[in-house]
């Protein structure tokens, strides 16, 4: 209770001497979106990107002002993408897209959807190429020209390995080890460097009535290495990065971090069990995002050596996101009655009810540029936050993403 009195007071604090936060420039002929404004607070000094521009993009799905989408109301829809809050570009859709069918790439916005029997891929609109079945992919990316995708069949059995349509490889019962919403990685499941393109996936292993879990690592079509099934190791990620197999695992008591075929055992204080393990790229090593409860949640990156980052929170963290030396952190109420946006464990914006995080697509920090994107609990007016800026939006839907480049 007393930390809610303070985060009131706060973020009254903040409102009491900011200008108006949402002073709508009105855009003319669109039923859909109808302007932004900035506004410009108080917040703690971040990095600003040095060299070349970056931009802050982003993707929101957009129905008529008519159309009550929180009440389950769909019909049909515009994705929008932006770039620094204004308008680049519209796709018209016929329902509700799933955030999951639609990525951001270099400024350019990829989308598929499942019609009449077969996936169709597009970019900015238009029909790249087409394929028999439906898939989601958990892998996306596009490199000189050459479109690969990773597709888990639904149900969850089996997936194919593509590039511009055309099958690599398949499984008829593999699943893959990772998700669209892998921020921290371009690609999503892929994982890209100069010695190849990787990706891992499981197959279960029946033997002696219990399912264990074999693992495989692939270089595109290509099997790189197999972790054999066994009942005394848990498998929580597989990454491939400069050339190097990294597994996160919990073997026998040792919760483990191999780097090849090295094994570098963890150390947890006692009763601390890690959860929701995920192998992320950090400045030139691999850190280990998870959270931890007893019996209150601690969230943490570590390394090899030790714990680089933590906060205890009796709030859920719903994204955090590393940049070099700098964190940026969302946290909120189970209840969504509070939100609170974080660089470097200062305040940037203190939301009471007003905003809410849809997905972990919708918050990133890199080159130095941090950028969120927070969608209304009420009403059309949503936020964007750019570094130092807090960009004022005005439309009926919500976020589904955001790409810093």
């Amino acid at each position: 209770m007393c930390k809610l009195i303070r985060w009131v007071l706060f973020s009254l604090a903040v409102l009491s001497c900011q200008p108006p936060l949402f002073d709508s420039i009105p855009r003319s002929g669109s039923p859909y979106y109808s302007g932004t404004g900035r506004s410009y607070t108080d917040i703690p000094d971040v990095p600003e990107p040095s060299g070349t521009e970056v931009s802050l993009y982003a993707t929101a799905v957009c129905f008529p002002d008519s159309v009550d989408w929180r009440a389950g109301e769909g019909g049909e829809s515009m994705l929008f993408l932006l770039k620094n809050g204004d308008e680049v570009l519209r796709v018209p859709m016929s329902d509700r897209p799933e955030s999951y069918r639609h990525r951001i790439i270099r400024g350019e916005l990829w989308t598929d959807h499942y019609e009449n029997g077969q996936m169709v891929v597009s970019c900015n609109g238009e029909e790249r190429f087409r394929f028999p079945g439906e898939e989601v992919f958990n892998g996306f990316w596009v490199v000189n020209d050459q479109i690969y995708t990773l597709g888990q069949r639904p149900g969850g059995g089996g997936f194919s390995f593509r590039v511009n349509g055309q099958e690599r490889f398949s499984s008829e019962s593999g699943v893959l080890l990772n998700g669209p919403d892998e921020t921290e990685w371009d690609g999503g499941a892929f994982c890209f460097d100069t010695s190849g393109i990787y990706y891992a996936y499981g197959v279960p292993v029946l033997k002696e009535e219990q399912v264990n879990w074999e693992y495989r690592i692939m270089k595109e079509a290509q099997v790189e290495k197999v972790v054999p099934a066994s009942a005394d190791c848990q498998v929580y990620d597989i990454r491939v990065w400069n050339g190097t197999i990294y597994r996160f695992e919990k073997r026998g008591d040792n919760t483990c971090l191999v780097k090849g075929e090295t094994y570098l055992t963890l150390s947890f204080p006692p009763g601390e069990v890690p959860h929701y393990c995920k192998l992320v790229p950090g400045d030139g090593r691999i850190l280990i995002k998870g959270y931890s409860y007893t019996p209150t949640f601690t969230y943490w990156l570590r390394d090899q050596s030790g714990t680089v980052f933590s906060i205890g929170s009796a709030y859920v963290l719903r994204a955090l996101v590393k940049d070099g030396d700098d964190y940026g952190y969302i946290s909120e109420y189970d209840d969504g009655s509070t939100l609170g946006v974080f660089i470097n464990r200062e305040v940037v914006l203190m939301a009471n009810g007003r905003f809410t995080l849809t997905s972990p697509r919708c918050v990133q920090f890199r080159k130095k540029t941090f950028g969120a994107a927070l969608t209304a609990t009420q009403g059309k007016r949503q936020m964007l936050i750019h570094n130092r800026d807090t960009i004022a939006l005005r439309f009926n839907g919500y976020f589904t993403s955001i790409q810093i480049d």
